[in-house]
């Protein structure tokens, strides 16, 4: 079994172990695996800072585990410069330090600045160190500590310690055998033990490979205290790695599996002390709680990923499940630790770290870069930087980079509107490399919606070779629907509307052709953990595309951009009518009937109302065609929005008349009427039927 990736990175590792018949082979994989040897120079210098970012301590300490075996552990600690250089010189006094370059860092004689990032800790008076979050890091089997080289770099510069050591049997600890995870969670257990006996540490994570992900779990249960596991490769039972290992490595027949396994189950009891039939994770997932991070690896020939797939399953706790590229030792991508360490990030439910992922997801701070400029946006090679585009939405496209397809997004035209909304506008394509949409950002109805991962951008994208509405994702882009793109150079009137359920309806249609099979119709259920604030802006990816203008019919954000919040709260809370009020209004936007502001549109509005009062549900459809105003009292149901009752009309200069509806005691709307169902989608205005008079 070859070392990982990550230790044969660090150089001069070398592997003990030897082949020989198939049984002897198997055992030797479950106990005794080549063993990774290295020197303690290769896990660096004891004092480095990472490009100033982060000033770092190493401390070795060996460990007694319950069999008397020596464990050797290293504690990676982020330090306050004042606190790192104390430590320093105080190393330097009793002798030096051991230095090296195995971990790709400065050593500490060049780290003469002090760190400038958002996460700098002041000192504990007692220790020379804030209590800090902890990740322990379990290595799989034929590996060792090295193993966790990429994550000082990842950790340090979040302020959070890292704790990775030996286990029993494995690298430069005492111990002939290992165990997969046996005796193995003991070991875990004394470390823990002795992280908490320190008071440098508050929570504690863990984060395990293949045998360290399986010890994890075993552990998992007898701890609840554990703040988050990241589980990679993780294996359901040892019983039927065995036999997967029987078949595929050690070369055995399937007509003699049971019988060799039964063999070597007895030699493992006799050399190593342990049962491999009582080692099955199934008995401990049913009881752990911790949120998880299960990995696994799709060409991976050693486990399986349908391990980590039925363990997953089977999980009790938050859980989530990423699969990534590669096989069973090949090296984590840089994408895979940084979503992993988010995810611990979030479970760690540390305030700092909870204000830093408010930074990083908002596009305000890179916390994995500590970049925090943004960048200019380029489409066709011009600068668009500045060009109408909001300060949150220049932090959407820097967050966005991370995305090949998004990486020259640029966001326009803000707009802040409240479900239930109809966006109207029109788009022309005007090459066939141009793309363009609509982004489109949820306000998340509690915090722990974040925590849950449930993505709260969607991406509506319109392009010569598809339609699609896709949503963020932590690390992807999620295409939830999908049709046919639209031809190049036709004017099209695009319609996206969100109903108050949640359900979000995309259609174009072409300028020039009206037939209800051109129309191109997506929807997508948003579900309703969100709020009913929504912000939504145009969206340019590449090429030239034309927009037309805007329009946004919402509601009571309508209403109060027009006409104000103390109109609007009058008209919700009660107070003196609208005509005695002294309140500038906008032309054509009176709030209740006329155009023209005149003391006598109360009046008029009354007169026709009582005109009409006896007439019927038919008569009233009929009438208001020409009179808006003889639907004023009655009780009308709207598709899309329910039932309301009809309490006034708003004209408008050159725009469509609004009905004003009240659907609650609270809740006052402002929307187009339309007597007739049209498939033309430039048709505004939504279908009604009148149910019954009112008052």
């Amino acid at each position: 079994m070859p070392a990982p990736a990550e230790v044969k990175a660090a150089g001069g590792v070398t592997q003990e172990g030897g082949l020989g018949n198939p049984a002897e082979v198997l055992w030797n994989l479950i106990i005794r695996p080549p063993r990774s040897r290295y020197t303690v120079e290769q896990l660096g210098p004891k004092h480095f800072c990472l490009e100033r970012r982060a000033f770092v301590r190493r401390t070795d300490v060996q460990l007694k585990n319950p069999r008397g075996h020596a464990l050797e552990c290293s504690l990676f600690e982020p330090l306050p410069q004042t606190a790192w250089d104390q430590s320093r010189q105080q190393a330097e006094q009793h002798g030096g330090q051991a230095n090296g370059s195995g971990w790709g860092v400065t050593p500490g004689k060049e780290a003469q600045e002090d760190v400038s990032a958002p996460w700098a800790q002041e000192a504990a008076p007692d220790s020379g160190a804030a209590a800090l979050p902890c990740v322990v890091f379990l290595h799989g089997n034929s590996s060792c500590r090295l193993e966790a080289a990429p994550l000082v770099q990842l950790l340090m510069p979040l302020s959070i310690s890292l704790f990775c050591f030996d286990f029993s049997g494995c690298g430069l600890s005492e111990g002939e055998y290992i165990s997969l995870g046996w005796f193995e969670r003991d070991d875990l257990a004394l470390c823990i033990d002795y992280l908490r006996s320190l008071g440098r540490v508050s929570q504690i994570a863990i984060w395990g490979r293949s045998m360290g992900a399986f010890t994890a779990l075993l552990h998992a249960d007898r701890d609840p205290s554990i703040a988050g596991l990241v589980l990679d490769s993780p294996f359901t039972s040892l019983t039927l790695l065995a036999e997967e290992l029987a078949r595929h490595h050690a070369k055995v027949p399937a007509w003699m599996v049971r019988a060799v396994l039964t063999a070597v189950r007895g030699v493992i009891q006799v050399k190593a002390g342990f049962d491999i039939d009582k080692l099955n994770a199934f008995d401990h997932v049913g009881c752990s709680f911790s949120p998880a991070l299960f990995i696994a690896a799709n060409g991976d020939d050693f486990i399986l990923p349908h391990h980590a797939q039925e363990l997953h399953d089977a999980y009790q706790g938050e859980k989530d499940l990423h699969f990534i590229p590669g096989d069973h030792n090949s090296a984590r991508p840089e994408a895979c630790r940084r979503k992993a360490a988010l995810f611990l990030c979030r479970t760690f439910h540390d305030a700092k770290l909870d204000q830093l992922l408010d930074m990083h997801t908002s596009g305000l701070f890179d916390i994995f870069t500590g970049q925090a400029a943004l960048q200019q946006l380029a489409v066709d090679g011009q600068i668009t930087d500045g060009m109408d585009c909001s300060d949150e939405g220049k932090a959407l496209c820097q967050q966005m980079q991370v995305f090949p397809s998004l990486r020259h997004m640029m966001l326009i035209r803000e707009t802040n509107c409240r479900r239930p909304f109809i966006t109207r506008s029109t788009i022309r394509l005007l090459r066939e490399s141009s793309e363009s949409g609509f982004f489109v950002r949820l306000e998340p109805a509690v915090d722990a919606v974040r925590l849950q991962g449930i993505p709260h951008m969607l991406v509506v994208t319109i392009s010569a070779s598809a339609v699609v509405i896709s949503r963020v994702c932590d690390d992807a882009l999620e295409t939830v629907a999908a049709a046919g793109g639209i031809p190049v150079r036709v004017l099209h009137h695009v319609v996206l509307s969100m109903a108050r359920s949640g359900i979000l309806l995309l259609q174009v249609e072409a300028d020039a052709h009206h037939l209800p099979e051109n129309v191109i119709s997506l929807e997508m259920d948003c579900g309703g953990t969100f709020r009913e604030q929504v912000k939504l802006w145009v969206m340019l990816l590449s090429g030239q595309t034309s927009f037309g203008q805007l329009a946004v019919e919402d509601g009571e954000a309508t209403l109060r951009e027009n006409l104000g919040d103390a109109l609007l709260g009058s008209r919700h809370l009660g107070g003196t009518s609208v005509a005695s009020r002294p309140a500038l209004m906008p032309r054509g936007d009176s709030g209740l009937t006329a155009t023209r502001s005149s003391p006598n549109d109360s009046a008029r509005t009354a007169a026709a109302a009582a005109a009409i009062g006896g007439l019927s549900s038919a008569q009233v459809l009929d009438c208001c065609a020409s009179q808006p105003e003889a639907l004023v009292g009655w009780r009308v149901r709207i598709s899309s929005l329910g039932d309301g009752v009809v309490v006034g009309v708003r004209r408008r200069w050159g725009r469509s008349t609004q009905h004003l509806i009240c659907t609650t005691p609270t809740r006052l709307t402002s929307v187009v009427l339309r007597r007739k169902a049209s498939h033309h989608l430039r048709r505004q205005g939504l279908e009604f039927e009148v149910l019954e008079r009112d008052f």
